[in-house]
Formats: C-alpha cells, sequence, structure tokens
C-alpha cells in the first residue's frame, strides 16, 4: 500500500523527518519497503500564461502559441488540446533538465518544428512527476503568480510503499496508521469525520434498505443526496489519489475512494435512477443469477454469494465490485450513498470463486472496522455536498444486528515480562496499551483487564498478544541479548521418531504417505453422518469458507485424495496419512486427537505382468496391511469384529480391538461417500486412532529355531451356522494347546442350497511339526481326532 507523508500530516502532528519515521515504523511491524519523492519540480519550470493560439501551417494537430513569462513573450509549439488563450500552464524554460525514466535526462532546447521555432516546452502532469494524467496540459489555479518557479506552489511530497501483513487491515488507512505513530512517538490525531452532516429532510425513506442476510451483512447503512453534480474533482483532491497510484475518475468516485484511503472504509455510490422501485435489498444470490461487473464482465453468481439488489436484481456484488449499470455517470444526479460491514469469509470466498478483486474486497477479507461505518459514511457525505453539491435528503438508514460485546483480556504484568525477556514497568505498560486503544476494565497491582478495540478484535485474542503490542511499541530494538541454552535429549524415546518410524512401516507394505490440510469446508466435515455442525471447531477468521473448519476426520482427506487422483486417471491408488484431527464435542473424541488414515483402491499389483496384474484390493488386503504393522509393532493383543458404521458398506465393515478396546473401523466406503467419483473398483479405508497403537502392550519376542524335520497336514472340513466367524474357529482350535499343531489357516467357505438356509461349510488346514523329530502318522492322528471332537462338541459343528 502506499501512503503520503503530505496527507498523513492531515491526520496527526509529525515531526520525525521522512527517513525516521520509516524507520520508527518498520522497527514497529509496519515494514516500509520503498520510499519515493514526487513533485521535486525541476529548476526552470515556471507559471505562464497564454495570449495566444493559432493553428500550425504544416501540421493538422499542432498549435502555435504565444506564451508570457512575466517578462517576455516566447513562441511554443504545443500539441496539447487545451493549450487555449488564457489558460495558466506551467512552462519548462530552455535549459530546463528532466529525468527520463530511466535514469538518464534531457534538457530542453530551443527547437524548430515542423518550420516553426519554439522556445520551450509547456507540460502536463505526467510530464512534471506529480501524477498518470497526460491528456493535456496541467492546468494551473488563476492565483498563481505568472514569472514564478511552480516550485513555489507545489509541495515536494514524501510516498511510502507499506507491506501490510493479513493480520493488520486497520493499517490499510492514513487514520490506522497515524494511530499506531500516535503511540509510538505522540503527536496529536486529528479525527476528519464529523460527528453529524446537514440535512435537509425530503420523502420517506424508512424501507430504503432490506437485510435479509444478516448472517453475512450485519450492518449496512444507506443515505440519499440528491441534485449532485458530477464533474472532475479539484486539484487537491486528485493530487492525493494520484499520489498513491489511484487514477482520479470524478469527484463523486473519487471522494468514496479517498475516504477508502483516509479511514480504511469502502464505499459505494449508486445511481437511484437505476434503482428499481428506489429500494436496496441486502440477500444471497439465486443459484444461476448474473452481474456485468463495472469490469465490462458477467459473471455467473450462486447462493453462496451475497449481492445488493434492488427489487428486481443484483447491482453490486457485496464487498467485491458494483455492477457496470448501477453506477455513477456524468449525468448522475440522485445517489444513495453505502457504508456497510460484510463477512470476511463471504467476501474471500466470492472473489476468490469469480477470480476478482479490487480495493474493497482486499479490505473487506481482512476484516474491516465496523466501527468506523457511520463516521466513514459521514465524511463522504460532508465531502460530496462540499464538492458536488447537492442536499443529503436522508438521515442515516441503518439495519444492523447487535455489535458483539468487546473482547475482555486478562493480563498479568509479570507474565507480560516473561514473555518479552525484558524489564517493562506497570504503568508503562498500561501507558502503551492505552495508547494503541485498549481500555482498562479491571485492575490490580499484579494485573489489570482490557477491552479490545473494534480494530483489533479481528487478530488480539489473548494475554501474548497484548505483550506483542507492548513490545512493538516499547521497542523491539531494547530486546536483550541472551545466550541460548541448550540440552541434550533423549531422541529414542522421542514421538517424532516414533512416528517416523510407523510411517516408515506403512511405507514398507507398500503405501505412499500423504500430506492435507488441516482445515476443510463443513460439509466435507460432517460427510458420512458421524460429526454434527455443533462438534466442528471453527477458527474465528477463516481463510474461506472452503477451509472454514477444523478437520474432524481424516476421512474427508482421503476421499479427497482419491477424486484427485481419480480424475486425472490414477485408478490403482494406496496411501496413508497421520496426522491431527480435532472435535468440540468431548463425549465423542478428544478435542484433539491424532489419526492414522489409510485408503486403497484398484490393483494391488499393476507392476506385474501375470494374472495378479489384475488383482483387485478387497477388504482382506485391508486387514492384512493393519495386521502386518502391527505385528512388526509386537502389539499384544489386537482382533478384528465385525461392526456396523454409516461410513462404510453394511456387510464389509470390522473394528479394530486392542487390549479389549475399540481403536479404529475399516471397511469398504459407503456409496454416499463415492458418489460422482468414477471408481472401478470398489475403496477401502481405515480410520485408526494412534494413540492407541502407541500406548497398546508389546509382547516379547522369544527365539525359536527352525525345525529340521518336515511337517504333517491334515485338512478339516464341517458345516457350520452361517454367523459362524472364521476367527473364532481359529481360536477355538487355537485354545485345545495341542503340543504340535503349528498353524491353522482356512482354504474354503461354502454357502448353497445344497447344504441349507443359514449354514455354511468351511474347511482348514491343519499343519504338525515337531521341533526336535518327525511325527508318527499316529501322533498326528490322535491330535487330528482331538480337534474334530472338540469342535463337534464346542462348537456344535457337522463335521464332514
Amino acid at each position: 500500500m502506499k501512503l503520503s507523508l503530505f496527507r498523513l500530516k492531515h491526520y496527526i502532528d509529525i515531526s520525525l523527518s521522512p527517513e525516521e519515521l520509516a524507520n520508527a515504523l518498520t522497527m514497529a511491524g509496519l515494514e516500509v519497503e520503498e520510499i519515493e519523492t514526487i513533485g521535486k519540480i525541476p529548476d526552470g519550470v515556471i507559471v505562464a500564461k497564454i495570449i495566444s493560439r493559432r493553428k500550425h501551417e504544416n501540421s493538422d494537430h499542432l498549435s502555435i502559441c504565444e506564451v508570457f513569462t512575466g517578462s517576455e513573450t516566447l513562441q511554443i509549439v504545443c500539441g496539447a488540446p487545451n493549450c487555449d488563450t488564457g489558460n495558466i500552464v506551467p512552462l519548462a524554460t530552455i535549459g530546463t533538465v528532466f529525468r527520463d525514466g530511466e535514469g538518464g535526462t534531457f534538457t530542453i532546447k530551443k527547437g524548430k518544428i515542423r518550420g516553426a521555432e519554439s522556445f520551450g516546452m509547456m507540460c502536463s502532469a505526467k510530464e512534471l512527476g506529480l501524477s498518470e494524467d497526460h491528456k493535456g496540459l496541467m492546468l494551473l489555479p488563476g492565483t498563481f503568480e505568472i514569472g514564478k518557479p511552480l516550485q513555489d506552489y507545489v509541495p515536494t511530497d514524501t510516498v511510502y510503499t507499506l507491506e501490510i501483513t493479513p493480520n493488520r487491515p486497520d493499517w490499510l488507512s492514513y487514520w490506522g496508521v497515524a494511530r499506531d505513530i500516535a503511540a509510538l512517538v505522540g503527536g496529536e490525531l486529528k479525527f476528519p469525520a464529523p460527528e453529524n452532516v446537514p440535512t435537509e429532510l425530503a420523502g420517506d425513506w424508512n424501507n430504503l434498505v432490506t437485510v435479509e442476510a444478516p448472517d453475512l451483512c450485519p450492518l449496512y447503512t444507506a443515505r440519499v443526496i440528491r441534485g449532485v453534480k458530477v464533474g472532475e474533482s479539484p486539484a487537491w483532491l486528485k493530487g492525493s489519489l494520484a499520489a498513491i497510484g489511484i487514477r482520479p475518475i470524478n469527484n463523486i468516485v473519487d471522494i468514496t475512494n479517498f475516504v477508502m484511503m483516509e479511514l480504511g472504509e469502502p464505499l459505494h455510490v449508486f445511481d437511484m435512477r437505476f434503482l428499481k422501485g428506489d429500494r436496496i435489498v441486502v440477500r444471497r444470490a439465486a443459484d444461476g443469477e448474473a452481474i456485468t461487473a463495472l469490469d465490462g464482465k458477467t459473471y455467473d453468481l450462486t447462493s453462496n454469494d451475497l449481492v445488493i439488489a434492488d427489487t428486481e436484481k443484483p447491482v453490486a456484488i457485496a464487498g467485491v465490485m458494483g455492477g457496470e449499470y448501477s453506477g455513477v455517470v456524468n449525468d448522475t444526479t440522485d445517489v444513495v450513498l453505502e457504508s456497510a460491514w460484510f463477512d470476511p469469509a463471504s467476501v474471500r470466498a466470492t472473489s476468490r470463486r469469480l477470480g476478482l478483486s479490487s480495493e474493497a474486497s482486499y479490505r473487506f477479507e481482512r476484516g474491516a472496522d465496523r466501527a468506523m461505518i457511520v463516521p466513514a459514511s459521514n465524511r463522504a457525505a460532508q465531502l460530496i455536498l462540499e464538492l458536488a453539491g447537492g442536499r443529503l435528503v436522508s438521515n442515516l438508514v441503518s439495519v444492523a444486528e447487535p455489535a458483539p460485546a468487546a473482547r475482555i483480556i486478562d493480563m498479568k504484568y509479570d507474565r507480560v515480562r516473561s514473555l518479552l525477556g525484558m524489564d517493562v514497568g506497570n504503568r508503562r505498560i498500561d501507558e502503551i496499551l492505552h495508547s494503541l486503544g485498549f481500555d482498562t476494565v479491571r485492575q490490580s497491582e499484579t494485573g489489570a483487564s482490557f477491552s479490545v478495540p473494534t480494530w483489533r478484535e479481528l487478530d488480539v485474542m489473548g494475554s501474548a498478544d497484548l505483550a506483542e503490542e507492548v513490545a512493538r511499541i516499547h521497542g523491539l530494538d531494547k530486546l536483550p541479548d541472551v545466550p541460548i541454552k541448550a540440552t541434550q535429549s533423549d531422541i529414542s524415546r522421542d514421538d517424532i521418531l516414533k512416528l517416523t518410524h510407523l510411517r516408515e512401516e506403512f511405507v514398507a507394505v507398500g503405501l505412499c504417505e500423504i500430506v492435507s490440510n488441516s482445515m476443510m469446508s463443513e460439509a466435507s466435515a460432517i460427510r458420512g453422518g458421524i460429526f454434527e455442525p455443533a462438534d466442528l471447531i471453527r477458527p474465528s477468521n477463516p481463510i474461506s469458507l472452503d477451509l472454514a473448519v477444523m478437520r474432524p476426520s481424516l476421512l474427508p482427506c482421503l476421499l479427497d485424495a482419491v477424486r484427485y487422483n481419480i480424475a486425472r486417471k490414477n485408478y490403482d491408488l494406496g496411501f496413508f496419512e497421520i496426522g491431527h484431527v480435532f472435535c468440540a464435542n468431548q463425549e465423542k473424541y478428544p478435542e484433539e486427537r491424532d489419526e492414522i488414515g489409510i485408503a486403497i483402491t484398484g490393483c494391488a499389483h499393476p507392476e506385474r505382468y501375470s494374472k495378479e496384474r489384475s488383482a483387485q484390493y478387497d477388504f482382506f488386503d485391508l486387514k492384512g496391511i493393519l495386521e502386518s504393522v502391527l505385528n512388526v509393532r509386537r502389539i499384544a493383543s489386537f482382533s478384528f469384529v465385525p461392526a456396523k458404521d454409516p461410513r462404510f458398506a453394511p456387510t464389509c465393515c470390522a473394528e479394530l480391538i486392542i487390549d479389549g478396546k475399540k481403536a479404529g473401523i475399516l471397511g469398504q466406503a459407503a456409496p454416499e461417500l463415492t458418489k460422482g467419483m468414477r471408481l472401478n473398483t470398489p475403496l477401502f479405508i481405515a480410520l485408526i486412532q494412534l494413540d492407541a497403537i502407541f500406548g497398546a502392550r508389546e509382547k516379547s519376542l522369544y527365539y525359536s529355531p527352525i525345525s529340521q524335520f518336515p511337517s504333517v497336514s491334515r485338512d478339516i472340513a464341517f458345516i457350520a451356522p452361517a454367523k459362524l466367524q472364521n476367527q473364532d474357529v481359529i481360536d477355538f482350535i487355537r485354545k485345545q494347546h495341542l503340543p504340535f499343531l503349528e498353524s491353522v489357516s482356512i482354504f474354503d467357505v461354502f454357502e448353497g442350497k445344497a447344504i441349507g438356509e443359514g449354514r455354511k461349510s468351511l474347511a482348514y488346514s491343519l499343519v504338525f511339526r515337531s521341533p526336535d523329530r518327525t511325527l508318527t502318522d499316529e501322533e498326528v492322528n490322535v491330535a487330528y481326532e482331538k480337534i474334530r471332537k472338540a469342535l463337534a462338541d464346542g462348537l456344535k459343528v457337522e463335521l464332514r
């Protein structure tokens, strides 16, 4: 942002030099990137008067003028359209040296143009470096004395280019910077806006404004001014805008831009002729509605966009840009002056979605000062009446929700000193905070409570922020130099190292790691039906509606990653994420926890040139991934049990149980979650709580030599109730504690009419082996028969 020192001095008395002020601002956190001197008129440029003008005989566009310098009359050849008789203009006499804008210079010399001699050059404002206006000669007031150096009438100005941090929208105005300067170096502040503006009431304007979306526009004000005359702005107003890079347009538009830069509040003026029904309606746009903005482009709107409308159509995109057919034009006479506060997240989302930004949206999306809405309207109305005439025929029409109570922050003086590492007295702390607009609510010997001013309510949240303000104003250069003390820690017990090992274990089983944003839209967060809006944690100043809540689960992140890859024809996926998730309802989950998310879909081995290449991921692949990692981590007790969860398919969902407690859930993603993804194969997802893994009991590992003797296999088949689970069978067999049983594995499952409704056939392979000798058939048969009898008696199965 650019700032004129000449204009800044209208709001605060400044005794520092331009360089000293720049250094003070930078040390207080308001970085000055560049200092530029403007208005430095070259020696030799004087005030002159055109006394005659005639057409050049050898040119269609040149004129030959006689120009009086106060002591002599010179012939000047000029191509400007406004070199008319009687005009007072800047004249660069012979010998005047100008900079050419590329680091070089050029000198005005006597010349001959199309056969006519010229003894100097009459100048435009751009040629003098005063503005970008080069449409014609710079016209000077009649009060300027002919022959005097122009520098005597044009003050030199210093323009600062400032780097404004996103959390300090209050610095986006002269008044905001002036407030901080007063706190830094002192000086009397001079607020420019009047408390009241004289009115000549005419008409009933109580129904002028209707706000249908108070959540996005809690404060909207308007006032009606009739009989204005649109024209060129006075030199001081054009100069103030041109100095900071804003192109003057007309007096009405220039006033709104000037007040925006002065007080930080964007304003808009509507031509009443184009407001159908003489009404303003602040509402959400209808899906499919469109508007042509001031830039001449047509934008399609959605119900997420806020618009200013009349009784028929939108006339402005709220907080972003006005409509092409509702703004001020040359023959405008009756206007409505808008001053309002729009929700930052809404403005930001609309601006980003439409790819449309403006000086207004830049301020609104960072958070304008609600308390400046009325003063800015008063100031603009005052200037319109002064510079464009007209009558203010309405009082301020205001539609407002109750203003939020000021935030109160409790602060301990010792805590401030501890955070800063320097000794600042209690009285000095109070003085600094008072100078920045923080009012004392309660006070004691050890601390105080302060109310946060409206212009800082979006970024000052706690006592640490107050300490930062004290440091800025007291002087960051006064922070003491303290030697750094470091102690060596046992990194083998570091949580970071534990996470690193876990990540490596998931990579070892063939997964890739992803990292996603910890913030998301509310719609994504509640997808799946587990979390409700009340369960979500919402930042106070979100970047956009798409990043408006903290993620309650990794599930939406996994789904977004799958969707992104599938849209780019990457169908074979296997990835995981480990990250923080958040929940406001601590009856469901802790406020903050760590979660592991896994997603697999497509072919399990796309790199192989065999039948395995077409083998698709299924539920057991996901279960096997978890079993592999848990076994590597030597988890003593874990199991999988069938479960029901709205996020997963009813027949393909299981809970992971570790040490008898629920540790996570896995299964096939429900169709509602994968709708529109264009998946070729099912999607399987697991969500595991990290604490359950890190806190699990570990089993000891004992060395067991590999047997040198052959194994003996036996198969066993039986018919069992359909509800009997494989894990139940394996656990039952192992509980028989047969000495030579090495492994049990299922190899066949059959269900059909041949064995009856509600029943299934299961077949298992039993492997027997001794570590020190070859087993005999008799030994194996005894163990085998014992298992068959136990199954028939214990599980009531029908042996085959």
